[in-house]
């Protein structure tokens, strides 16, 4: 089977279905491909087949699958600009490709750099003026460290993460609970338009579906999936944040949470996700610093690239933190004042600087990167 005719077939089905993902996934593994799926016309075959399934389920996608041409559904598609990217191709999302229920096949228009390391931001529809100083305030510092910011494109929290990180000049994908042609909310769909030039909007649902209620939780176990940790920032109990945030538990992701007021209810699922052990974020180091307890050695070669924010160091600074970084070892203090040619004193006033700003750190045997 062509991989091309695998994707008309797959975007038919996920129309002929209503993507229901649970009795695609089934189809797939009994008939192996998506195009003898759509090939099949004996009713009694499928039928008899999913016997888990409800009748009228399979009914319903039998008669859907009478009345749809596939490759009309797949021009539209090439006409609007997505792609589709199927779960088997090698540039289907890696992070994404782990979780215990990735998507069959994910809809995208845009691009973004793989090699980004990213992070979720996610949090109320309803933000304090604290919530949006703590969202734009994190996610700026991220964005200029080079980070991959991934968000839900709802109102409140997430539009304030999408926005600032395209302020920033860096990436930032959306991931939708409707199709790619049926942005929500509309308001954002200026937002959604500048993603697409510096990013990405993702979908798993087919291009017209429309933002239903429970493609929504759905959509949450992405935007944790995509990332390596998960920022939450100022959540309600009921919030659909939480929801983000447990996806990421279950996912094996990191978990980060924005302390807020007392009298705040807005800071009530926070505070609950602290209490379960979610690591507390004062500064975005907070969240450095667990980043570089994870073994990936992607993670770790980009943390060195894009963590350090060299712009704002002197000289002095930068050829201290060079020597450290180029020695890959730890360094004393007169190993540093060889290497580098500077006084004692002069070695001594930089090495706490850089202590004090969180970029280095004293170990038994010297000092090291701690980015």
């Amino acid at each position: 089977m062509s991989n091309l005719n695998e994707k008309i077939y797959y975007n038919a089905l996920n129309i002929a279905t209503n993507s229901n993902f649970s009795l695609m996934a089934k189809l797939k593994d009994y008939f192996g491909f998506f195009e003898k799926i759509w090939e099949q016309d004996d009713y009694n075959e499928f039928s008899n087949a999913f016997p888990q399934f409800a009748l009228d389920t399979i009914q319903n996608f039998y008669q859907q699958k009478q009345n749809l041409d596939p490759l009309k559904e797949w021009q539209k598609l090439e006409q609007f600009g997505a792609q589709l990217i199927l779960k088997d191709e090698e540039n289907y999302p890696p992070l994404l490709k782990e979780i215990p229920d990735a998507p069959l096949g994910i809809y995208q228009m845009g691009e973004f750099d793989s090699n980004l390391i990213p992070l979720a931001i996610v949090g109320t529809r309803k933000p304090t003026t604290y919530g949006k100083t703590a969202a734009e305030k994190i996610t700026k510092e991220l964005a200029e460290r080079g980070f991959l910011i991934i968000s839900g494109l709802a109102y409140g929290i997430d539009t304030i993460a999408h926005q600032t990180a395209l302020e920033n000049k860096t990436q930032t994908i959306a991931i939708l609970g409707s199709g790619l042609n049926s942005i929500f909310p509309q308001a954002n769909k200026k937002l959604a338009e500048k993603i697409i030039e510096n990013g990405a909007l993702i979908s798993e649902y087919p291009l017209d579906v429309p933002p239903l209620k429970h493609h929504f939780p759905a959509r949450n176990r992405i935007i944790s999936g995509l990332a390596y940790g998960t920022i939450v920032i100022e959540a309600p109990i009921k919030s659909g944040s939480l929801i983000t945030a447990r996806f990421a538990l279950e996912q094996n992701r990191e978990v980060f949470a924005v302390p807020g007021s007392i009298f705040s209810l807005n800071s009530e699922g926070v505070h609950q996700l602290i209490k379960s052990g979610a690591k507390l974020v004062h500064t975005i180091e907070d969240v450095l610093e667990e980043l570089t307890m994870i073994d990936d050695s992607k993670i770790q070669k980009n943390l060195s690239q894009h963590i350090l924010p060299l712009e704002s160091l002197t000289v002095e600074e930068k050829k201290i933190l060079d020597i450290i970084k180029q020695t890959n070892k730890p360094l004393l203090i007169d190993e540093i004042v060889n290497l580098t040619q500077l006084d004692v004193g002069t070695v001594n006033q930089i090495i706490t600087l850089l202590e004090l700003k969180n970029l280095i750190k004293l170990e038994v045997d010297g000092y090291r990167l701690k980015f």
